[in-house]
């Protein structure tokens, strides 16, 4: 009965057929994802805003920013060093020599398949005297030729051969685990229980763990879930909301707060600039007590939007603020009604 062997690859061929799959595993779907568009969605909205915003400082300041980006070309790079990784694997494997061969006596003897035993005896002849090793022939070739003789004329190792694969009946299973020798060598176990470790037990919970946190707290629109649920809350609370009511929900939305959104900036100034647009523009209860709308993100975020409505002279930094730290889906309700500004504000008050 045959035995089985398991060995690791001594000479590294079926390690590179593993490590060509797994590259390409990774850059075939990274290249689909990660390859810059002509055109990002910062980009798309800066256009959007072109017409009403083009000659505005912040305006000018974003798009410049914003082409300036070295994120593009950082991951163009990664990517085509990735494939330039993955075609060097394939060649290396397309040269490499096949180990495993499958034995064929007919191909040793240079014969058809199904050839009479009258044609290969004739052929052995022929090639048996060419490499005899009395006649200065190769030797090794001979016992080739002779073992491939037995396999066609002799009927016991012909049913070997046809069972088996092999002349002189089952031999030994080989399985090849498809990683380098070295990885199990004694020397090098602490080294590669050092890279697993670190591998699987420090950088994949971090990776997973990173992407489960950011995935849990938006919907499938991009928006925070809390957003969510509060912007339901006011809807079950006050179905026929009016206009002013509608805005101070909307500028409620987390979005806005520095501690659920890294782009919401609060600045010292705030407490001088926004206290004065809020006598500016009158009508604005500040002592209304219901949260989240007495919260200073959200009355900040108020102002922000009166403001620009009322197409009011403001400071830079309130005019930056006005559309860098504005989430992307509240732009349309920003931009509504531009033509009418006081149209808009009479409909708010």
């Amino acid at each position: 009965m045959a035995g089985q062997q398991f060995q690791y690859d001594d000479s590294g061929n079926t390690f590179f057929y593993f490590l060509t799959s797994f590259v390409g595993l990774i850059v075939i779907p990274a290249t689909y994802y990660l390859w810059p568009r002509d055109q990002n969605a910062e980009q798309l909205r800066l256009k959007s805003l072109r017409r009403v915003h083009g000659r505005c400082l912040w305006y000018r300041l974003r798009l410049m920013k914003s082409q300036q980006s070295i994120v593009p070309t950082l991951k163009k790079a990664a990517l085509l060093f990735g494939w330039a990784v993955f075609l060097l694997l394939a060649y290396k494997v397309s040269k490499l020599d096949r180990e495993y061969q499958e034995y064929n006596p007919y191909e040793v003897l240079h014969l058809e398949a199904g050839a009479s035993v009258a044609e290969i005896k004739k052929q052995y002849r022929v090639l048996s005297l060419k490499h005899h090793p009395d006649k200065g022939g190769d030797e090794a070739m001979f016992m080739k030729l002779a073992k491939a003789y037995s396999a066609l004329t002799n009927e016991e190792a012909r049913d070997n051969w046809e069972k088996y694969g092999n002349p002189d009946g089952p031999r030994v299973t080989s399985f090849g685990i498809a990683l380098p020798a070295w990885i199990v060598d004694q020397k090098n176990s602490m080294l590669v229980l050092l890279v697993y470790g670190l591998a699987f037990m420090v950088i994949l919970p971090v990776v997973v763990g990173t992407w489960w946190y950011r995935s849990i707290r938006y919907s499938g629109d991009q928006i925070l879930i809390n957003t969510t649920q509060l912007f339901m809350h006011f809807m079950y609370k006050t179905p026929t909301m009016n206009m002013k009511r509608l805005v101070m929900v909307l500028t409620a939305a987390f979005e806005f707060d520095p501690r659920s959104n890294k782009e919401a900036i609060i600045r010292p100034t705030d407490n001088i600039e926004v206290p004065q647009l809020i006598r500016e523009l009158g009508n604005i209860n500040v002592k209304k007590k219901e949260p989240p709308f007495c919260y200073p993100y959200s009355l900040k975020a108020r102002v922000l939007l009166l403001t620009h409505l009322a197409r009011m002279d403001v400071s830079e930094n309130i005019e930056e603020g006005k559309h860098s730290q504005t989430p992307l889906k509240c732009q349309h309700l920003i931009l509504l009604d531009n033509s009418r500004p006081t149209t808009s504000l009479q409909a708010i008050y």
